[in-house]
């Protein structure tokens, strides 16, 4: 069938959010007390879960309920091994005040007390005057948040139901530098700014605790509200993603068919997207998919996750590394730490960096204390699959998975 109703790739918004109505619709709550109490009930959120669970997607669809009700937002994306917070909420700055963004214009004298940065008006225009051959001075967080409370209180003036919201997506990739500096400007808000409709959400790895500890930020667990993202979605999440787009366009699913596509998938996110498309793509309708169609499409669909995700990422592990994934995979894909040590024949203090290594990666994550899970449930089959081949060219000495098993 053609026009596929549905949107394998990553960041891209689905055409049902299954399985995130309760956080929209606290959302929803939550924006319109701080629109009229301030940021004392502002709900700072960060999602976290693995690769491929819908954290972008989400945030997408926070962002756009705000700007529906009249929030002034911005959006940002951190980039690993780059510190440019200010930078980029600089050049937004610059971006609303050439827009007369009537918020932005008003509050541009807060916003130039931002260090380094000079916003100022010109004829209809605007600039950010960023001098490159001089040290960039040290951001106060305290202006900064000013600058920000600025704004949002403009925007409430424009609409009573407004504010400001700033969103950060893949937090634990930012500079340290940027977590503090963020993180103590939100707390500022908190103290200084308790009235001004401020509200901040963002993305991050499971890993984003730890991440936060080292860039300083303190009580960090009293500054967001960590919103954990299910590694995979319940069964009946996952068949109304794949049943609802079709129905909309007049097709129907067989259950069998929809059977297949989520006991392939196990009800991940990324891959129930990219699966149902396949099988789409493959069925010849015009008004149902069956069984077979399913079916045919599931084999296309494991080819294209084996050779573009599965494959690459396996490539990149080292052999102690691999050794840990398979003995984890040996065990169903997740298990505490301490049975994964116990298969290996080590201690749990002798995979500790390998361990780490794999959780800053993304390729575990921990659901909870002493726990270990893959972060993509395809990646099981695959390493049984593969690991005796790699194992047999590998420079160490990794044990099999018999010895694993046994």
């Amino acid at each position: 069938m053609r026009e596929s109703v549905y949107t394998p790739g990553a960041g891209h918004v689905p055409p049902v959010l299954a399985g995130r109505d309760s956080l929209v619709e606290a959302w929803v709550v939550m924006l319109a007390e701080v629109a009229s109490e301030g940021r004392v009930r502002a709900v700072d959120t960060v999602l976290s879960g693995p690769r491929g669970v819908g954290k972008t997607v989400a945030l997408a669809v926070l962002s756009a309920e705000a700007k529906e009700r009249g929030f002034e937002v911005i959006d940002l994306q951190a980039v690993a091994g780059y510190s440019g917070l200010i930078d980029s909420l600089a050049q937004r700055a610059e971006e609303r005040v050439t827009a007369q963004s009537g918020p932005w214009t008003r509050a541009r004298q807060a916003l130039e007390r931002v260090g380094g940065v000079n916003v100022s008006l010109a004829g209809v225009g605007a600039g950010v005057s960023l001098e490159p051959d001089r040290p960039r001075p040290r951001v106060d967080a305290g202006v900064l948040a000013a600058a920000l409370a600025a704004v949002a209180l403009e925007a409430r003036q424009d609409n009573p139901a407004g504010g400001l919201l700033i969103t950060l997506d893949e937090m634990h990739v930012a500079a340290p530098p940027d977590l503090a500096l963020l993180s103590a400007a939100l707390h500022q808000l908190n103290t200084a700014h308790p009235t001004a409709p401020v509200v901040f959400a963002g993305t991050a790895l499971p890993s984003i605790r730890p991440v936060l500890d080292r860039a300083g930020v303190t009580h960090a667990d009293r500054l967001f509200r960590f919103e954990e993202i299910p590694l995979t979605l319940s069964p009946a999440d996952a068949r109304y993603a794949i049943v609802e787009p079709a129905r909309r366009k007049g097709v129907l699913w067989k259950p069998a068919a929809v059977d297949l596509v989520i006991a392939a998938t196990r009800g991940y996110p990324a891959h129930v997207q990219l699966f149902a498309h396949e099988v789409w793509r493959v069925a010849p309708g015009p008004a149902a998919v069956t069984r077979d169609d399913a079916a045919a499409g599931l084999d296309v669909a494991r080819a294209t996750v084996e050779k573009q995700t599965l494959e690459p990422r396996w490539r990149q592990r080292s052999g102690r590394q691999r050794e840990f994934l398979a003995a984890l995979a040996v065990l169903g894909g997740t298990a505490p730490i301490a049975r994964v040590a116990q298969r290996l024949g080590k201690t749990v203090r002798e995979l500790s960096a390998v361990r780490r290594r794999l959780i800053d990666d993304g390729e575990i994550y921990s659901p909870e204390w002493g726990q270990v899970t893959l972060a993509m449930p395809a990646f099981s089959d695959y390493i049984l699959a593969h690991y005796e081949a790699t194992r047999a060219w590998s420079s160490k000495d990794l044990l099999s998975l018999d010895d694993m098993s046994g």
